[in-house]
């Protein structure tokens, strides 16, 4: 078990269980939780404890990264984006909002999961991808803009390799994201600086993707993607 001390008269506890011994303890923690909040006077609840209990990832999943290396050294970010449980609508609201704001090439959508409400709204999980190249900073200051999943957000900030991933193989019993549509004029023609390489790899894996009219591609090869393995605990 692992204990360290916060600010103040903080504290994070961590400890590493079996699932039949996780569910004891949650079983306890519960129990626990209410005594002692009963037990306390009203007028000094001081102290919150918060239990953030999760399983460890243990799924291996395949999934490219957003770096660009230029053969002068320069290195760039195309835009990931990954939406969790968000109305469709709002999505393509932000993604044409930074279009125009942003001076960007359209965006690929997919999506892991889509519903219906009970209002018929179109919900889901959803990535997007642009391939207009931008700075580090750059695509952190468009990420935050967004109502995008926050985790996701803060990734390549303690990732070593500081970049983003998004899943192009399977995750457990789910199959590759679906390709869902561009959003974007697909008769108007772009300038921006574009990935080449990423735009080969969305046409191999997903053919049926239509064609948009980039003026200005970088000329790297599928060859100098960065493709990497992590763990996720959700299936």
């Amino acid at each position: 078990m692992d204990i360290k001390k916060k600010d103040g008269d903080g504290i994070n506890i961590t400890a590493k269980v079996d699932r039949e011994n996780y569910n004891k303890l949650i079983k306890d923690i519960k129990k626990l939780g209410k005594k002692y909040e009963t037990k306390s006077d009203i007028n000094k609840l001081h102290y919150s404890v918060l239990c953030n209990c999760q399983r460890l990832p243990y799924m291996p999943v395949k999934g490219w990264c957003s770096r660009v290396v230029d053969d002068n050294g320069k290195v760039s970010e195309v835009i990931f984006i990954d939406y969790d449980n968000i109305l469709y609508r709002i999505v393509e609201d932000e993604l044409r909002y930074l279009m125009e704001e942003y001076n960007l090439s359209p965006f690929y959508i997919f999506n892991s999961q889509e519903s219906k409400d009970s209002h018929g709204e179109i919900y889901g999980n959803y990535m997007a991808i642009c391939l207009t190249k931008k700075t580090f900073r750059e695509v952190i200051e468009i990420q935050n803009e967004l109502h995008c999943d926050q985790a996701y957000k803060r990734i390549p900030l303690i990732y070593r390799f500081k970049t983003w991933v998004l899943r192009l193989g399977n995750k457990g019993n789910k199959g590759r994201p679906k390709f869902k549509e561009v959003i974007g004029d697909l008769n108007k023609f772009y300038s921006q600086n574009v990935s080449n390489a990423h735009l080969e790899a969305l046409h191999v894996i997903y053919p049926e993707i239509p064609k948009v009219k980039y003026n200005r591609l970088d000329g790297h090869d599928i060859s100098k993607l960065f493709v990497t393995e992590y763990v996720t605990a959700s299936k």
